[in-house]
Parts: structure tokens; C-alpha cells; sequence
């Protein structure tokens, strides 16, 4: 499902801030790019509405296709906050508040930690439009 190499890597997360504020810097002066691109991940910004939200990765591979309670160990939270967005896949449903969701977001926390959360705590559809697949 979720290939590694498309995933940032331990060692970059802290540097990603400074690279998404020179990228916003870049992309103001770039281009448009063409409609056609399909992009491998996004790095856009949902909202987590609820609190004490588990952010879960074990950084195996069990994890990342399919991923659960079971399968993905809680390694930070996060509450009422904008994140950033890296790409959606399926993984356990979970139902919670009068919501329900098979998919889970890859995404980094304001600690700057890099984790999936059910898409039951993000503001949007149960499959977030804005977020594409993971590859």
C-alpha cells in the first residue's frame, strides 16, 4: 500500500518545516502546475477537531498497510489543531461520535512526529478529497 520511499524519513522530519517554507516561497513565483499531474502525496492541511487524538505508527510495514489499534502503537496525540496532510489509505474502521471511517492519514503532528489518525477526527469526508491515496 504505502510505499517507505514516499514517506519521510526519520532523520528529515525536523527539517520538513523549514523545506514547506521555502517551498511556499518557491511555488509563489512557480508556475501552475498542469491539471493532468496527479500528485503521489499531498502536503496540505486538515483539521484534527477532536481531542487527545492518538497519532499511531509502529514504522513497520504492518503499520502503514493496514492501520489499526492492533496494528500501530500510539506515539503521540494531538487536539483541536491543523496538521499537515502526507496521503490517506484503509485501514481499520472506526466509529466514534456519530462518525465512521475505514481511512486513516499519514500525517505529522505540531510535535513534528509522523503518524497515522482514523479520518473520524478529521474535518471532512470519511475519504478527505483534498488528500490523495497513499501509493
Amino acid at each position: 500500500m504505502i510505499r517507505k520511499s514516499v514517506l519521510p524519513s526519520v532523520t528529515a522530519r525536523h527539517s520538513l518545516g523549514a523545506l514547506a517554507v521555502a517551498g511556499l516561497l518557491a511555488a509563489s513565483v512557480a508556475a501552475a502546475p498542469s491539471a493532468s499531474a496527479a500528485p503521489e502525496r499531498a502536503d496540505v492541511s486538515v483539521y484534527v477537531w477532536a481531542t487527545n487524538v492518538n497519532v499511531r505508527n509502529s514504522y513497520s510495514s504492518t503499520c502503514d498497510n493496514y492501520p489499526s489499534r492492533a496494528n500501530c502503537a500510539t506515539v503521540t496525540r494531538v487536539s483541536t489543531t491543523w496538521v499537515n496532510a502526507w496521503c490517506q489509505t484503509p485501514g481499520e474502521t472506526i466509529n466514534d461520535s456519530g462518525y465512521s471511517s475505514r481511512w486513516w492519514t499519514f500525517l505529522q503532528a505540531p510535535d513534528g512526529t509522523w503518524g497515522w489518525v482514523s479520518n473520524v477526527y478529521i474535518r471532512g469526508e470519511a475519504h478527505l478529497s483534498n488528500v490523495p491515496d497513499c501509493a
